[in-house]
């Protein structure tokens, strides 16, 4: 029996090596513990799923300006929601086919703030390419090119309000914008050691904006560090924290403004088939132009990223 439970418990320690070197992301012997999960500088086939949900906190919300008259004044918040799907299948050990889908929206917390910011929501999703160019012992990259589809849908209230108030023959309180760019992006990975990794990255992309007959550019950057304890604690957690530059649509609900987004993340690494993390996210977003300040959104997010 004392054999047993020795041999047990040797096996549960040695966490099934073999398989985390053939499915996870892994350099110079150490795992990654990812804050941008769908960015990835390796080639996997791998299911990631990522479900967040945050709030700016109590703002307070100037009333409805109709003339020179300012009618109502308000208090409140703004809830933000976020799913984001990717699937990627590896072709061969330097190219890889990724599926994206996403959905998120932004919504007052009670009338007040749903009158003044209205309701914001996205929906798409992108197709692209992986490939590998470089691939060290510790440094690895790849690059991207993709197509991305986003659906900007817009209910503004309060200028439903202005316009019939000012006469306007056409009053809009719905606005659907579909916006499809194309882009390239590279990602990057460095292992210090078995403990300690770095990954970095950038894109851009050009094509249509959230204001009709616009064409735009969007870009974005990263750079996250990582510490894995199961090495040489034989801990099964990881811990990273990273910093993200962002003018995609998804990131701002806007178009010609970039926001900087700090994340924070602690992960489940004792398994050899998926990752299992809480994170932990700050950033400000520009609200409505009826909303003078630009508030900091706290999410937390579930992320699950399955290997096959």
């Amino acid at each position: 029996m004392t054999v047993f439970v020795g041999l047990c418990g040797n096996g549960f320690a040695q966490n099934d090596t073999t398989k985390i070197v053939l499915k996870k992301s892994m350099l110079n012997g150490h795992i990654f513990t990812s804050i941008n999960s769908s960015n990835s500088a390796f080639i996997n086939t791998f299911l990631n799923a990522e479900l967040g949900l945050g709030n700016t906190g109590s703002l307070e919300l100037p009333g409805l300006n109709i003339g020179d008259f300012e009618l109502l004044s308000f208090a409140g918040s703004v809830t933000f929601a976020t799913t984001h799907i990717d699937y990627s299948q590896k072709i061969n050990d330097w190219l890889a086919l990724r599926l994206s889908t996403s959905l998120g929206g932004r919504v007052g917390s009670n009338m007040s703030t749903i009158l003044i910011d209205g309701l914001n929501a996205f929906s798409g999703g992108s197709i692209g390419w992986d490939f590998r160019f470089v691939r060290k012992q510790k440094f690895q990259m790849t690059g991207s090119v993709f197509v991305k589809n986003i659906d900007g849908s817009f209910i503004d209230i309060a200028g439903y309000i202005k316009d019939i108030v000012n006469d306007n023959p056409f009053p809009q309180a719905v606005r659907s914008i579909p916006v499809l760019t194309a882009g390239v992006a590279a990602q990057g990975a460095y292992a210090f050691n078995k403990a300690y990794g770095l990954q970095f990255g950038a894109d851009i992309s050009y094509g249509e904006s959230f204001t009709r007959n616009e064409q735009s550019f969007y870009s974005a950057m990263y750079i996250s560090g990582d510490l894995d304890l199961m090495p040489r604690k034989n801990i099964p957690l990881g811990f990273a924290a990273g910093y993200k530059l962002s003018s995609d649509p998804e990131d701002t609900y806007l178009e010609f403004i970039y926001t900087s987004i700090f994340s924070g993340k602690i992960a489940y690494t004792g398994s050899s088939d998926f990752d299992l993390g809480l994170q932990f996210i700050a950033n400000r977003v520009k609200l409505s132009e009826g909303v003078g300040e630009t508030p900091i959104v706290l999410k937390t997010q579930f992320n699950f990223k399955l290997y096959f």
